[in-house]
């Protein structure tokens, strides 16, 4: 169970209707495409304050996804849209800073990103959850506490069309 004290990367008022919760990681290709997709689709309705966008970054151990796990600690959650804006440029450009850790530290210091404190134990409260919760892939989308089943690998099209299809109807 989450504590008060971890805290996530909120985008949206608390006062939504729906809440949307991404499990990412931003070392991951289909995550990349995912955000890329759902920005536009969510943004609207985020700025109605119809919808609440909760990112939770899972750290993985696996090749690129541990890289991903690094820079997960330099996101500042308490500056979610400047913290959103980076962390869509690292997706971005997740093939020119995932190949080494060298890499992703220097990728992360040009964006002017420091370590962030208290990351340890929200990242431990998140791959509880996860696991609670039955995340085992990332990305994996909860909209109003269900797990959303949408075509992870499929294409930009599919995504969307899939989440338009749910969030216009929430």
């Amino acid at each position: 169970m989450m504590t008060n004290e971890v805290r996530h990367l909120v985008l949206g008022s608390e006062e939504a209707a729906t809440t949307v919760e991404s499990y990412i990681n931003m070392g991951c290709p289909f995550c990349s495409t995912y955000i890329e997709v759902i920005d536009e689709i969510f943004a609207p309705h985020i700025e109605s304050g119809e919808v609440k966008h909760i990112i939770k970054h899972v750290d993985r151990t696996n090749g690129a996804l541990l890289k991903g796990a690094v820079a997960g600690t330099y996101l500042n959650i308490h500056e979610p849209e400047k913290t959103y804006e980076d962390m869509k440029h690292l997706l971005e450009t997740r093939p020119e800073w995932t190949a080494s850790f060298e890499e992703a530290l220097m990728k992360l210091e040009t964006l002017g990103l420091v370590e962030q404190e208290g990351h340890g134990a929200r990242s431990k409260e998140i791959l509880d959850e996860a696991a609670e919760r039955g995340v085992r892939v990332v990305p994996t989308v909860f909209i109003d506490g269900d797990k959303f089943d949408f075509p992870v690998k499929g294409t930009n099209e599919e995504i969307a069309e899939a989440f338009r299809g749910k969030i216009e109807s929430s």
